[in-house]
């Protein structure tokens, strides 16, 4: 996570939230602003979104939206 150091926000997200969603992954690549790459199902590109300005509760939300988190067991 050294190459995200400008970007807390998004490192919280990973360490912390990222688990909810298994079909989340991450990836670090040298130079580059964080960006989220939606797949469609067939796992063709469907869409890339700029997130170095995005806090936790934005990807959350997104996320949730557009991605099924797995259930929380109480």
């Amino acid at each position: 996570m050294r190459k995200l150091v400008f970007y807390h926000e998004i490192v919280g997200f990973i360490e912390e939230e990222k688990d909810k969603f298994p079909t989340v992954k991450s990836s670090i690549f040298f130079n580059s602003p964080p960006q989220l790459v939606v797949l469609a199902q067939e796992g063709q590109h469907k869409e890339t979104i700029s997130i170095d300005n995005w806090k936790r509760e934005h990807m959350l939300q997104f996320l949730e939206e557009k991605v099924k988190p797995t259930s929380a067991k109480i």
